[in-house]
């Protein structure tokens, strides 16, 4: 956070009492550093008071072919980081490419993908 904060990536509201970091800003950038699954896991029974619901992990099974799981883990080694949140980012870029209809389509979708920034009840998964 230190880092993150001479850098500039994070700001501070400085009051007299102390310093504050936004929670939109912490979480995003808990989020940079831990795979969404990680950080739930983290916060075991307070995951559900504290992520939104469309937020929330599930587990997804799906049949692909054998190359892509290949490629799949070869990029999570490579990033040193879990196959799920490779698979996540590039979810996000899908999402994020079809935001328009999506949100139309699926209640909650649109705040989960603003989110931090957003709040959001609605249950996706």
């Amino acid at each position: 956070m230190t880092r993150a904060i001479a850098a500039g990536e994070i700001e501070l509201m400085v009051t007299p009492l102390a310093k504050w970091v936004w929670r939109e800003e912490l979480v995003a950038k808990a989020i940079e550093l831990w795979p969404l699954d990680v950080i739930e896991t983290a916060l075991g029974d307070d995951a559900a008071r504290v992520l939104p619901a469309a937020i929330r992990t599930c587990e997804l099974r799906a049949r692909v072919p054998r190359y892509q799981v290949a490629m799949l883990e070869h990029l999570a080694e490579r990033e040193s980081t879990t196959v799920s949140r490779v698979l996540t980012r590039e979810l996000e870029d899908v999402a994020s490419a079809h935001a328009d209809e999506l949100s139309s389509a699926i209640p909650g979708f649109a705040a989960a993908l603003a989110w931090p920034g957003a709040s959001e009840t609605d249950q996706v998964c």
